[in-house]
């Protein structure tokens, strides 16, 4: 089976499936938090239930509002290849260039990039991406996580996207 095309632009797009479905869980979680915020608790589960659903209503409520956001507003494929080097505007603006990515690594729903030293600490991680490093423990201080999430792509597959094109682009000879 012949690799990537990697002698231009790849864009990786989004999921819709996966988006609409994010949607409809996240008004799921919301309706049954309100549900158990009015709830009467004459029971341990219902009295944790109703203590959760006071947890729950806010984040949820707030994600929810960013994944219709997002789901209703479009704004181009989220991962982007090119021979300059990777962007995933969910995590940052700036384009990595190649040679600033010194390991991949796919793991679960995670591809994790490890970037320079220098260069990581130029680059200005979105507010989504620095929660996200916080959740995942394994995520250390030069490392980029690129979440599948609502993705129309495999981890392993873009991890397989992102060795092709660091190996042809960035003049490094260790990486081919």
């Amino acid at each position: 089976m012949p690799g990537p095309d990697i002698s231009g632009n790849t864009l990786i797009g989004r999921d819709w499936t996966k988006s609409v479905a994010l949607v409809v869980v996240c008004i799921g979680l919301v309706a049954a938090a309100i549900y158990g915020v009015q709830l009467e608790p004459d029971s341990y589960r219902a009295q944790r239930f109703h203590q959760t659903s006071f947890l729950i209503l806010p984040i949820f409520s707030v994600f929810g509002l960013f994944a219709i956001y997002r789901l209703v507003i479009p704004w181009g494929a989220p991962v982007r290849l090119s021979p300059e080097g990777f962007l995933d505007l969910r995590a940052g603006r700036r384009i990595i260039p190649w040679p600033e990515i010194t390991n991949v690594r796919s793991a679960s729903e995670f591809v994790t990039l490890t970037l320079g030293r220098r260069f990581r600490k130029t680059y200005q991680l979105s507010w989504t991406q620095s929660l996200l490093k916080k959740v995942r423990k394994s995520a250390g201080p030069n490392h980029l996580v690129v979440a599948d999430w609502c993705l129309a792509t495999t981890p392993g597959d873009l991890a397989e996207a992102i060795q092709a094109y660091r190996a042809a682009h960035s003049g490094n000879p260790e990486s081919r």
